[in-house]
């Protein structure tokens, strides 16, 4: 296994069971060794997703679906692998599939966590807690994938999706500043640590009018208090409604 196979693997078995973890390795195994082809494997995706992934799919329907009468981009803050960007990508070919105006903005290093402060100290050591951590090198992946997106999609000669690539606390206002027509319909944060999230939160919250959706992937975490703190600190968590979802237990979100 390399490296980078491994920092995913730690990734998402953290805070797994024995169980859980078997349960992965012989989902690889039949994965690979399933009947049919690579698109008919796709083409039957409830065989293989695990259903704590389809509950999240799901809760991420739910928060489009709020957000889709908004006028304005959807941006998503961590992009990891593309799972996430591209969920918002198909929903919106599905749902609105001539709106030209709607943007999808992914911002990532691509390079892993960059400037972690003691804002991001858990109660629990986490092995990728550090700089570098998490580091995925996706970014010419993703853009392959937005390739084929366009090609099965309407009005595929249009941009929909984009990948801003660099550290966040600074190609956020850089964005903001080259994007004066900048309005935020959602705002999916999922950057984990304190600084990014923050600057997001300062530069991307005044774009977002009345109905907006926030969402938080690690509010109320222990392990990544930051995320909590930057919320509080730009917008107040007394001066949200926050919500969640009976079938996910990290994912929350605030309508404004």
């Amino acid at each position: 296994m390399s490296d980078t196979t491994e920092n995913f693997s730690m990734h998402y078995q953290s805070a797994r069971t024995a169980s859980d973890q078997s349960y992965a390795q012989r989902m690889n195994d039949y994965f690979d060794k399933s009947l049919g082809t690579s698109m008919d494997k796709l083409r039957h995706f409830a065989k293989f997703v695990p259903r704590q992934e389809q509950s999240i799919y799901l809760a991420k329907h739910e928060i489009f679906r709020q957000a889709l009468s908004v006028h304005g981009a959807i941006v998503e803050c961590g992009v990891f692998l593309g799972g996430g960007l591209m969920t918002w990508a198909n929903f919106s070919a599905i749902y609105e599939p001539f709106n030209h105006t709607r943007r999808v903005v992914g911002f990532d290093t691509f390079s892993g966590f960059s400037g972690l402060t003691g804002e991001d100290e858990g109660s629990e050591s986490v092995d990728f807690k550090k700089e570098g951590g998490l580091s995925t090198g996706a970014e010419a992946d993703i853009r392959e994938a937005l390739e084929l997106y366009d090609l099965n999609r309407p009005i595929g000669h249009i941009p929909r999706a984009e990948l801003v690539v660099g550290d966040a606390t600074e190609t956020i206002a850089h964005y903001v500043a080259e994007n004066p027509q900048l309005v935020v319909a959602m705002l999916y944060l999922d950057f984990d640590a304190y600084a990014p999230t923050k600057a997001a939160l300062e530069h991307l919250v005044p774009r977002m009018p009345k109905g907006a959706v926030i969402c938080f992937d690690e509010l109320y975490d222990k392990n990544w208090p930051g995320e909590t703190q930057a919320v509080d600190e730009v917008v107040g968590l007394k001066n949200l409604r926050i919500e969640r979802f009976p079938f996910v237990s990290n994912l929350s979100y605030a309508v404004l």
